[in-house]
């Protein structure tokens, strides 16, 4: 309505004007006068002054219209335009009167874009009241667009749809609370002392059963959740670095233990990870480096030997680059097979033993 609040004045003084004595005039009728000093001659028919009195009416009402009613009454100043020009047979060829015109037939539309905005709410309000737990956050969003199209279709001169708008509650207060238990699972989780067993896991057991029910409620859209859970595995402490760690086909390995005893002058290596018993076996003689040194190098995962796959592209690699008789370290990586032909990939392979 800023546009049509704007040209109001210039319509009242086209249209809202005060007549002009004509007794002198040989013409019949009546004499208005526009703004740019043209004349408008009506007749003085019962006809054309009654449409000429609601179309003042009509003016001072949309003059005087809040923002609510102003569309409608935009509307209605349209239709006495119209019903004016016609039965006073106006020239609508005037430059006033096709201004004015052009500018209020824009009401009709302006009343529409209002009933359908509405509309729109009252029916986004039923759906929203008759929701079910799984659907009344979105509802309740949807009627929120709704009330907010029709505050700008139709005004909100009371405020009572923004009202409406402030009281809803589109919060999915399962989910918050949901989100809320995990926080505080996490917040506790991070104080607990690590080298507490009985405390870490029953802090990080917590947590990761918090995470589950937040996924659960809220949904996991990006898997973000599911991998803290992953991460978290069975809330066992983790374990210290041992002087042999890898990864084998993505699943991180660490031997726990190693033993080095010397025969002659070469070592035989054994680490050992003490939670399932695997081995990581090679030998090597002191003091030599370098790359491709370590030999009979046997890797046993739940009593099945592998050996390095030593030919083809690619291979088992492997570098030494201290080895002084007090530490062996070094690196290794690449494929192994065991005897039925299945090959394993080894990767981040690290030694660093103490003799």
């Amino acid at each position: 309505m800023k546009k049509i609040s704007y040209y109001l004045p210039f319509l009242l003084l086209c249209f809202v004007i005060t007549c002009i004595s004509c007794d002198d005039e040989q013409l019949e009728g009546e004499f208005f006068t526009t703004p740019d000093g043209q004349e408008i001659v009506i007749d003085d028919s019962p006809e054309c002054q009654a449409a000429l009195t609601a179309f003042q009416q009509a003016s001072l009402e949309l003059q005087n219209a809040d923002p609510a009613n102003s569309a409608a009454a935009c509307a209605a100043l349209s239709t006495a335009l119209d019903n004016f020009v016609f039965a006073c047979g106006v020239d609508t060829t005037d430059a006033s009167v096709m201004a004015a015109m052009t500018l209020l037939n824009g009401c009709a539309d302006m009343t529409n874009n209002c009933t359908t905005a509405t509309a729109n709410a009252a029916t986004a309000q039923t759906a929203f009241e008759n929701a079910t737990p799984e659907n009344e956050v979105a509802l309740c969003n949807a009627y929120t667009i709704a009330l907010q199209a029709q505050i700008a279709a139709c005004g909100d001169a009371d405020g009572s749809i923004q009202n409406i708008i402030n009281g809803l509650n589109c919060v999915d207060q399962e989910c918050a609370d949901a989100t809320t238990a995990t926080e505080e699972a996490l917040a506790i989780f991070n104080m607990t002392d690590i080298t507490d067993e009985a405390a870490y896991v029953e802090a990080c057991g917590n947590y990761s059963l918090a995470l589950q029910d937040q996924i659960i409620i809220c949904g996991d859209p990006d898997g973000s959740l599911q991998a803290i859970v992953d991460e978290l595995g069975d809330c066992s402490i983790p374990e210290d670095p041992g002087p042999v760690q890898m990864t084998i086909d993505e699943e991180f390995k660490n031997f726990n233990v190693a033993e080095a005893p010397i025969n002659g002058s070469t070592f035989e290596v054994t680490a050992t990870d003490v939670d399932t018993g695997d081995t990581f076996e090679f030998s090597v003689t002191l003091l030599q480096t370098g790359e491709n040194v370590l030999q009979n190098i046997v890797l046993t995962i739940d009593g099945v030997m592998y050996n390095p796959v030593l030919s083809g592209d690619p291979q088992f690699i492997n570098e030494i680059t201290q080895n002084d008789g007090e530490v062996i370290i070094g690196t290794f990586s690449g494929p192994m097979m065991n005897a039925d032909g299945d090959v394993i990939n080894i990767t981040g392979g690290i030694i660093d033993i103490e003799i």
